[in-house]
């Protein structure tokens, strides 16, 4: 029997999608951290970014009027 005529059992493809998945687990498994600590970053510089926005909005000059009656 040649190589092209041998046939995969359901058992072996079993094995090597296992042998796959776990290996993509484990990298995500590695990530996952690394993204969640990179999220948290992003999330508080843009807290930041629109916390200092809105206080120097606040700060605009705007006119007063005062109105005197003399009476």
């Amino acid at each position: 029997m040649t190589q092209l005529e041998q046939r995969v059992t359901r058992d072996e493809l079993h094995h090597q999608l296992t042998l796959f998945q776990d290996d993509i687990q484990s990298k995500v498994a590695d990530k996952s951290e690394q993204i969640r600590l990179i999220k948290i970053g992003v999330a508080i510089v843009a807290l930041l970014t629109a916390f200092m926005f809105g206080k120097r909005s606040g700060k605009k000059n705007r006119s007063i009027i005062e109105i005197f009656s003399n009476k």
